[in-house]
This record gives C-alpha cells, structure tokens and sequence, in this order.
C-alpha cells in the first residue's frame, strides 16, 4: 500500500540526503549525544547504562515536557521493570535482519513492543520505536507522527491501544522500511553513509537512515 511513497523516497535519495543534512541544528547537543550512547550501551547489551541512557534520549527528543499538556514519560522506575521483563528477549533478536524474521520473531517483536512502559500519555508507538530502535537497530527504525506518519498515512494521529499500535508498526515495517532497506538501490547509498560517521553522525543503521530520508524528503517538497 506504500508502493508510492516508496518510489518516491528511492527517487530522491541522494536530494533527501542532503536536505536532512542541511539543516545545522542536527548536528551535536544531547539529542545526538544519548542517541549514539542508547546505541553503544545496547551493543553492550549493558542493562543499566541502556535504560538510563535511553529515557534521557527520549526525554531530549521531547517525549516528556515539564507542565500542563504534552506528552508525559512514566516514572524512570516503572519504564526500567518493564524494559527489564523484555530484554532477553529483546537481545535474542539484536542479530537479527529484516529478512531473516520468522514467524516467532515477528511474535518476539510484537512481546517487545507491547511490554514496553514508557509513556503516561495516549500513544505508545512513537516512544516504544525509539526505544525498539536502540535496542535493535535492524529491525526497529524510530517513528513519529511529524514526518513518519503524515508522510506514510497523511495524518499523524492513530487509534490508541498496544494491539492496534502494534498493527501499525509492523505494517510500515513490511510494507515500507524493509523493502527499501533491501532494495539494492538504497544499499549503494546507504552503505557509503554508514562509513562516513563524521560527516553523516545520524547514519547509524541502515533503517535511521530510512527515517532521516523521510525527514529530508518532506523538508525538501515544503520548500519547492
């Protein structure tokens, strides 16, 4: 169902690219920082630094802000037990390739995303992808509802609820992110961006990048 927005993203790549970079404030500030540290602490498979690093990730990356509305993270506690119940199973699938999922894998995931506790307020899917996305950086990309979801569905809202949620993420998963990651196109790409971390410090798996285009792309079509 996303045959079009997929033909639009390898079309453009290279253009995307270079309009997700463009933008100076990407660069450095904690957002980077807890992203880089969330990914080596999880290559560590290091329970504690990765649950610390990872709530202060999400927390830069404004899933909780201070006052009245907006989006509100659970307890440091709360979130640290539920990640703690997951992780095995988590690290079990950290190897893992989008085109190596069986069926317990996909049913493996599926544990994963709905024992998360990360948010207090309405929607799971944005803050339990970036969480997926640091534990398992090959299968999970980060989702939200500015630039993943309007570009995808044309809105950034979804019905509530682990089940549906879940409907969701492995959707945009089958149908969108993995065969572009597989596709021999975006592979060239993708794999000259990988190997330059100093130039390009958000490229750090081959579904980031997936996500940096769809931010690029869309930043790209608001200013022609």
């Amino acid at each position: 169902m996303f045959d079009d927005r997929k033909d639009k993203l390898l079309e453009k790549l290279q253009d995307a690219h270079g309009k997700y970079y463009e933008a100076p404030q990407i660069f450095g500030g904690p957002s980077l920082y807890f992203h880089r540290k969330s990914l080596e602490s999880s290559c560590k498979q290091d329970f504690d630094r990765f649950s610390e690093h990872i709530y202060a990730l999400l927390t830069s990356w404004g899933m909780h802000r201070m006052g009245l509305g907006g989006a509100k993270m659970r307890g440091f506690e709360e979130f640290s037990y539920s990640l703690q119940d997951v992780w095995c199973t988590a690290l079990r699938l950290q190897k893992k390739k989008p085109d190596s999922l069986c069926k317990s894998d996909w049913e493996d995931l599926k544990k994963v995303f709905c024992g998360i506790r990360c948010m207090a307020t309405g929607t799971s899917l944005v803050g339990n992808s970036k969480v997926m996305a640091h534990l398992m950086p090959n299968l999970i990309p980060p989702v939200d509802r500015q630039y993943t979801l309007n570009f995808l569905f044309g809105k950034g809202q979804i019905e509530n609820g682990h089940e549906k949620e879940w409907e969701v993420l492995s959707e945009i998963l089958k149908e969108f992110f993995y065969p572009i990651v597989l596709s021999s196109e975006f592979k060239s790409h993708a794999d000259e961006w990988v190997a330059d971390p100093k130039k390009f410090p958000w490229d750090t798996s081959h579904l980031k990048i997936v996500d940096n285009l769809v931010i690029g792309y869309q930043k790209m079509i608001r200013t022609e």
